[in-house]
């Protein structure tokens, strides 16, 4: 899986896990962008170019097939 901001193949995993929530979370060791994937939805969790014209698409209100 690319980082979905520098396209890097290197992640990090992490599994949250509360009563019967389970969501996937993944961070790019390079960018440090973090995103969750969803019935194949990627939604953006926390955009380090936020500020800067360069910003990723937004998991708010944009997703996009991963």
């Amino acid at each position: 899986m690319q980082c979905p901001v520098c396209k890097n193949d290197e992640h990090i995993g992490m599994d949250l896990r509360s009563g019967s929530f389970t969501e996937d979370i993944v961070e790019c060791p390079s960018c440090g962008t973090m995103w969750s994937v969803n019935h194949g939805q990627m939604a953006i969790v926390k955009d380090p170019l936020q500020d800067s014209f360069l910003e990723a698409l937004s998991g708010d209100n944009i997703c996009f097939a991963a």
